[in-house]
């Protein structure tokens, strides 16, 4: 039978080390269950990466914030958050060509 607690497997012994050092059964058992929801998340991530075509995995803190230090970063990383999906509402990226539009929506 397959097990679908991967993220929990990997990581079983160093969160028994954690509870042999006194942590309570409580934090343990939060810890594992994190670990299995973070490996779903970037299972699901990596699936949708596939389906896609994408093959860049870009992210902000590889982003090159001296080519254009006018850009609002604050407003940036925010609109990666996904706020605004959670918020129910839109987001559109209107800039020049060539000031990372396309690096921030992979993103």
């Amino acid at each position: 039978m397959e097990s679908r607690f991967h993220g929990m497997n990997a990581t079983l012994e160093p969160r028994l080390i954690q509870a042999s050092q006194g942590a309570s059964f409580a934090d343990v058992f939060a810890s594992l269950v994190q670990d299995g929801l973070d490996y779903r998340c970037s299972r699901t991530t990596e699936a949708r990466f596939s389906a896609f075509g994408l093959k860049e995995r870009l992210t902000l803190t590889e982003f090159d914030w001296g080519f254009n230090p006018k850009l609002p970063k604050k407003e940036l990383f925010e609109l990666v958050s996904g706020k605004f999906i959670r918020e129910g509402e839109d987001a559109v990226l209107i800039r020049s060509p060539g000031t990372g539009k396309s690096h921030i929506a992979k993103r």
